[in-house]
């Protein structure tokens, strides 16, 4: 995409959200002023550690409605996020960023947790900047509270694609044919015998370049200027055909405490949760052999057999948190050691989709045809953001968190392609 395209696409989305603006504020405002307000409690503190992502609000919601009180901190560029805004918020404070002042990062997270007397942290991450640092923190911030999160060197083995994968066959469970590349020559001497792989860079990062995945049948169909070696390693995985499927984990000491699973869409904006057992006892032997803690997300391919294959794995919670919005003891998975079962979405549980998201479709649904069909899934799902109760956050993302964004990028002349609706941000 070019500058200019990007320029126009960022001058019409303002346009847009100016002129929508209104109705929002006079729907959201007049649900504000209706709603009873649930006063904070203090069951227990939790402290929730960003404020620009739904699902950081969803956890903060889920705890305030069981009584929980919710203590959200957020890095500066992250402030004006909607968790800020909500009444599940019951404390905001800003914290040092992590990508540019690691210690000060720590030093003021132990400072949030004495002034605010916390009881638990819960870790809410989803880009490098924050996810690498705020692990390495945790020994630091267990010293003064529990913390839902595995300890930094499993961490690291989970989000690297290559040890994730020893991972899966140090447990003995199904898994892909997977190497890390550190030479272009390791690359020429695979023995690719007919059969496709997927190249790809061991570890998310932020560059643009690091994300992307090359489906190669032998050597030559690698990208002419990829970079491989020792300190930039790739890692090569025989590619799986079938249904792609996401799960989200909490674990506690080696137990899942909450799981749900999801039909994963083309942009991971709509989530439904469905029952597919082989996944479920995938998740459930590997959480068990590696004892792992906190928050776990994997990503499945589900062979034309039936055997599950997890293709990598993010130690972090994942967006499709949002299908429990109707589990009643999802809180309780999370901040009470004495659960001893396996929260999930209740059965028939609504679909979960972003308003912003399903309204981009549309002009797409039209020329196909199918507006009466997007109309229906429009009007049977469930909104990831809008509460009655709690109607704020959603006027501050589209009028004030995207809106930001929007004109860091038009003026730093930074490309963009979408709207991340879930996380926050551009992409």
């Amino acid at each position: 995409m070019t500058s200019s395209s990007t320029r126009a696409r960022g001058v019409a989305l303002l346009a847009l959200l100016v002129v929508t603006a209104p109705v929002t504020a006079l729907v959201c405002g007049a649900a504000h002023l209706l709603a009873p307000r649930r006063p904070c409690q203090n069951r227990s503190t939790v402290l929730v550690t960003t404020t620009h992502m739904t699902k950081s609000l969803f956890l903060a919601r889920k705890f305030h409605e069981a009584g929980h009180r919710v203590v959200a901190v957020s890095i500066p560029r992250h402030r004006w996020g909607p968790l800020r805004f909500s009444r599940a918020a019951c404390a905001f404070h800003q914290v040092a960023d992590p990508a540019t002042d690691p210690a000060g990062y720590v030093r003021d997270l132990v400072a949030v947790i004495r002034a605010e007397r916390v009881d638990t942290v819960v870790p809410v991450v989803d880009e490098p900047g924050l996810a690498q640092p705020t692990s390495d923190a945790v020994p630091v911030l267990a010293e003064h509270c529990a913390v839902v999160a595995n300890d930094p060197a499993t961490h690291h083995l989970l989000n690297d694609k290559a040890s994730f994968a020893e991972l899966v066959r140090a447990a003995g469970l199904p898994h892909l044919e997977t190497r890390r590349i550190t030479d272009v020559r390791q690359l020429r001497d695979a023995d690719f015998a007919g059969r496709e792989y997927v190249l790809k860079p061991p570890e998310w990062t932020s560059m643009v370049a690091d994300h992307r995945a090359v489906v190669v049948a032998g050597p030559a169909d690698a990208p002419a200027d990829l970079l491989i070696r020792p300190d930039r390693p790739w890692v090569l995985q025989r590619r799986a055909t079938g249904r792609e499927y996401c799960v989200h984990t909490t674990c506690r000491a080696g137990r899942i405490t909450a799981y749900t699973c999801s039909e994963s869409s083309a942009l991971q904006l709509n989530y439904r949760h469905v029952d597919v057992p082989a996944i479920w006892w995938w998740s459930h032997d590997f959480v068990a052999a590696h004892r792992l803690d906190g928050q776990v997300s994997f990503d499945f391919i589900l062979g034309e057999d039936g055997v599950p294959y997890a293709i990598e794995c993010n130690p972090r919670p994942h967006s499709a948190l949002v299908a429990f919005h109707d589990s009643p003891d999802l809180a309780a998975a999370y901040l009470d050691p004495a659960f001893d079962g396996v929260s999930r979405p209740l059965p028939g549980s609504r679909p979960v989709h972003w308003l912003g998201a399903e309204l981009g479709a549309l002009p797409r649904a039209l020329r196909r045809r199918r507006s009466r069909a997007w109309l229906r899934d429009l009007l049977h799902g469930e909104d990831a953001v809008f509460d009655w109760r709690d109607p704020l956050p959603f006027l501050v993302m589209h009028h004030v968190q995207l809106p930001v964004l929007v004109l860091r990028a038009l003026t730093a002349h930074k490309r963009w392609e979408r709207v991340n609706w879930a996380t926050g941000k551009l992409v």
